[in-house]
């Protein structure tokens, strides 16, 4: 890929340069002119590149700094409310996913969730209901993961409570990740979210992670996956939400994979929003 990409900016350059020339022997030989165009040809397709890292340089710099801070790991949560307003809450098979991942019955046995209808679900557990898989945790085959799901669906079935976000039972902490709404120019170049853990007992906020994502240029757009708004690397801040939640909750393991936010990734959300132009 990396050859083609080569190929044609070698095909641009040959191209401007031809311009040039002719501007030169049939129209003008002013200089002013000449630095005019040579000035055009090299910011046409580079542009972006320069207005995307004076920006990101600009909210990188701004506050909050440092733009990730961890004062506290929690070892035992013991009950979080995860609250993900970027996908308008978690759909059905994310809180299931969410269960299986994080409720573990002992460093987390209460876990509420905002759901993508509005509604708060609201899930509660021991550790004694993952005992069944004591016995299949040597081999980890079909049967170990089929078990793993029946035990998810059976916490949904007997457990599951839904509240409002007014009546819900008081957590220990809550996450929240929302996107950070930039001006209509720096839109067009960045993408931001942040991550935010608060202790509810003293409503302070133990961490944060605030990341400024920038778009794939246009000399080097996503050929991998073609499907992304932003480059997978952080101009500043933590590159993955749930990889920086674990460092706050070192004991949530996410012990069986699994897309948990949504099916759609936050990457794939925002090109179709900032690039395609959907609402």
């Amino acid at each position: 890929m990396g050859m083609v990409i080569f190929f044609l900016l070698f095909l641009y350059v040959i191209a401007a340069v031809a311009v040039i020339a002719l501007v030169r022997r049939y129209l003008t030989t002013n200089r002013w002119v000449i630095a005019v165009l040579m000035t055009i040809a090299i910011l046409l397709p580079t542009y972006d590149i320069i207005i995307t890292n004076v920006l990101g340089t600009y909210y990188c710099y701004s506050e909050p700094n440092p733009k990730t801070l961890i004062k506290k790991k929690v070892e035992y949560p013991i009950s979080i409310y995860w609250e993900n307003n970027i996908h308008q809450g978690f759909e059905a098979e994310g809180r299931g996913l969410m269960i299986i991942n994080y409720l573990d019955g002992k460093h987390l046995q209460k876990m509420a969730l905002n759901g993508n209808d509005g509604n708060i679900y609201v899930y509660e557990v021991n550790a004694s209901v993952w005992e069944p898989l004591k016995l299949l945790e040597q081999e980890r085959g079909e049967k170990y993961f089929d078990t793993i799901k029946a035990i998810g669906d059976a916490i949904i079935r007997q457990n599951q409570k839904i509240y409002t976000k007014e009546t819900m039972p008081k957590m220990n902490y809550t996450v929240t990740f929302n996107e950070i709404k930039l001006n209509p120019l720096s839109q067009k170049f960045l993408y931001s979210d942040e991550t935010k853990i608060i202790n509810n007992n003293t409503k302070e906020t133990v961490a944060y992670n605030r990341r400024i994502m920038h778009y794939f240029y246009n000399i080097l757009p996503d050929f991998a996956l073609g499907n992304r708004g932003y480059a997978p690397e952080p101009m500043c801040g933590f590159r993955f939400p749930r990889d920086f939640e674990r460092k706050v909750f070192p004991t949530l393991k996410y012990m069986y994979g699994g897309e948990v936010a949504n099916i759609i990734s936050v990457n794939e959300k925002s090109y179709n929003k900032n690039i395609k132009g959907e609402k």
